[in-house]
């Protein structure tokens, strides 16, 4: 998949997943030597997911009518489209793209969401924004974080869950017991293990408060009581032996190519790769890491 194709795709459900999907799988390119037809259908979960829209909304950066900064974060908050459009390219033409994504990550920090989508997929647009080599890419690009915003923050997205009963927080959150956690509940489609990879991939752009903070929202998810059982799949123990690379390869070939489910097989398996090479994870973690993959590889 290339950029602009992911910068084409739009939310099916609810948020966009296409960039976040784009940057995964390049990260597993320079992992894994496969063909270009493998690669194509590895893409192809994101095609199956995420209608293509490749009509332009903004055509260009002159913006046909006078729009109103005052007003800009009703009019995101209540969803006013297109006005919205016009609202966020204002924005990206007046501010720093960087100042835009921290405004978001400052909302991440106020509300825990479901699946953890507020922030991966918030780091995956910032990530992307160095890509952005031309003026239709970042119009495109402006577009699908117009639609992301909107339908993730402005108290969109707020869902309070009970959670286990003797469950207490740390008040030092450490990373390899909130590992632990993750480990023994993934979540749905491992969104808490894709939660924590992407905050660790981007640890050394926070500070030391916002890291703890974000992954305590991921420790208090993995603890969260849900009614349905795939927000807590049992992963049973079944790899014995070395954790190599070579298996690790082969669970993401059965996860990525030996069958079509949906576009999480791909976040997945990178977030896998990525905490599967952290010097710091033990032996036991890298098994059960294995585990997850061929868990999710039958599901």
């Amino acid at each position: 998949m290339l950029f602009d194709d992911a910068l084409t795709r739009i939310a099916a459900i609810h948020q966009q997943h296409a960039i976040k999907c784009f940057l995964a799988s390049r990260a597993l390119k320079q992992r894994f030597d496969w063909t270009s037809e493998e690669w194509a259908k590895i893409d192809n979960l994101v095609c199956l997911q995420e209608p293509e829209f490749s009509c332009g909304i903004l055509t260009s950066n002159v913006i046909p009518f006078d729009t109103n900064t005052q007003r800009r974060h009703w009019i995101l908050s209540h969803g006013i489209y297109p006005h919205s459009y016009f609202t966020m390219q204002e924005w990206f033409q007046s501010a720093q793209a960087a100042d835009i994504f921290d405004y978001y990550l400052e909302q991440c920090l106020e509300s825990n969401q479901y699946l953890g989508h507020n922030i991966t997929i918030l780091f995956a647009f910032k990530e992307s924004w160095e890509l952005v080599e031309n003026e239709v890419q970042g119009l495109r690009f402006i577009e699908r974080f117009c639609e992301f915003v909107t339908s993730t923050f402005y108290g969109n997205n707020s869902m309070d869950y009970p959670v286990e009963q003797g469950f207490v927080e740390d008040d030092t959150p450490d990373k390899y017991k909130i590992l632990k956690d993750c480990l023994s509940n993934p979540g749905f489609w491992g969104h808490n293990l894709i939660s924590l990879s992407w905050i660790l991939k981007k640890q050394h752009e926070l500070s030391g408060a916002v890291f703890n903070q974000l992954i305590s929202n991921v420790q208090l998810q993995c603890h969260w009581l849900h009614e349905d059982e795939t927000d807590k799949p049992c992963i049973h123990v079944g790899f014995v032996g070395a954790a190599s690379s070579e298996v690790l390869e082969a669970s993401c070939r059965k996860l990525l190519l030996n069958r079509v489910s949906n576009l999480h097989q791909i976040t997945l398996s990178e977030s896998v790769v990525f905490l599967f090479s952290q010097e710091w994870i033990k032996e036991e973690e890298r098994a059960r890491l294995i585990d997850v993959l061929e868990h999710f590889s039958l599901s």
